[in-house]
């Protein structure tokens, strides 16, 4: 029987159903906007003459993670219709890119997914910092990390093979589960873990994730540093277990754990097929389990959640750049946030209390002091294991 549509119309019919899909999709997103943010009040600022991300035909460069693009063009259109005669121009390579332009001036600020690791960061520490007098990028978060397919950061997960029957796992279990030499008994059998029948009659745990190491070039070269650095033990953590079976996708991570029982597999929530079970873990405000729910990362709940950041060029004895301020005041603003969330890669917006601490950073940033007189918990220590600082 032939088709009603000639090819031509079923195309377009598709790509028409696509585009309505995302764009309720986005709507639907918008809910997570919280209502109390703040309004947007622009304040009038100058294109610097002398600095280096000042393009030849005057318009502002910004230079870092491509995956914020979509985000980056509404938040350029906002600024450049509240600021007239100011023009911003996106140059978004991915978070490779990001560092190396603000170490060299060469951007306004650095869009980064995830976090910058700290190979990329020794450059800038080298000229701008040292181990006695540490001096850090100025680092703001703007947004979560992404639930839809396809986004390239996204909370990771715990996960297991459908039959496998654990019924939850702390971040203790799983810094000793996927680490070693942590110096509390690295966790090897499911016996350990109160749970000797979790897999089946199989007593090994076998921990499966991406190559930890940027080296081996696996498909999320940020997720060995962000699990490693972060949340296996207090900073550097401890390195990764000799049993842990390291893959260079997530496909093939999601695989082998499909297949075995006895896997325990660290994956992004936005990576998980119908064969996979996210196993619960307790919220981080120790009420009740999670799994990840888009509310649960809003409320800072979730263990890992990966998120959105600003890196900024900040120089001993030298003022905060005004015209960076701005752009980041306009970004954690209502209208601001509301540009994340109509983002079809669907990145999170941050609720009022991380606005409010963001903006806080900020505002303590405005005063760089000179090495000698900078107080200690206005920098981060070298080199900067985590974007989110104890301050």
């Amino acid at each position: 029987m032939k088709s009603f549509f000639h090819r031509p119309y079923a195309e377009l019919l598709f790509a028409v159903s696509l585009l309505i899909t995302t764009q309720m999709a986005a709507q639907s997103r918008m809910k997570y906007v919280d209502q109390s943010l703040p309004e947007y009040k622009p304040q009038q600022v100058k294109v610097p003459k002398d600095r280096g991300y000042v393009m030849r035909d005057g318009s502002i460069r910004i230079v870092g993670f491509d995956d914020m693009s979509g985000m980056i063009s509404r938040w350029n259109a906002l600024f450049e219709r509240t600021h007239p005669g100011i023009r911003l121009t996106p140059i978004l390579k991915g978070n490779g890119t990001a560092i190396p332009a603000i170490t060299y001036d060469m951007t306004l600020l650095a869009p980064e997914g995830g976090g910058a690791t700290l190979l990329e960061l020794l450059p800038y520490e080298k000229i701008y910092g040292s181990k006695k007098d540490p001096v850090a990028a100025l680092i703001i978060r703007v947004g979560h990390g992404s639930l839809t397919p396809g986004a390239k950061i996204s909370p990771l997960s715990i996960v297991t093979n459908r039959e496998n029957t654990l019924p939850s796992i702390t971040e203790g279990q799983v810094a000793s589960i996927f680490s070693t030499g942590a110096g509390t008994g690295d966790i090897t059998s499911w016996q350990q873990l109160g749970h000797p029948h979790a897999a089946g009659g199989e007593l090994t745990i076998h921990p499966t994730g991406l190559y930890w190491d940027a080296y081996q070039r696996p498909q999320d070269e940020y997720m060995g540093e962000y699990m490693m650095y972060r949340h296996f033990g207090p900073f550097p953590g401890h390195v990764f277990s000799p049993n842990y079976e390291q893959y260079l996708t997530y496909k093939e991570v999601a695989k082998a754990v499909e297949h075995d029982r006895a896997a325990i597999g660290i994956l992004p929530l936005n990576a998980l097929d119908k064969d996979l079970r996210v196993v619960p873990m307790p919220a981080t405000d120790g009420k009740g389990m999670t799994t990840g729910s888009a509310e649960d990362i809003i409320a800072d709940r979730y263990p890992y959640p990966r998120d959105l950041y600003f890196y900024i060029r900040r120089e001993p004895g030298t003022p905060i750049d005004p015209l960076m301020a701005e752009y980041v005041k306009m970004v954690l603003s209502k209208q601001g946030q509301e540009a994340i969330a109509a983002d079809p890669k669907g990145y999170l917006p941050l609720n009022k209390h991380d606005v409010d601490q963001e903006l806080e950073r900020l505002d303590r940033a405005k005063t760089w002091a000179p090495r000698s007189k900078q107080g200690p918990k206005l920098n981060f220590p070298f080199p900067s294991p985590e974007p989110i600082g104890n301050e």
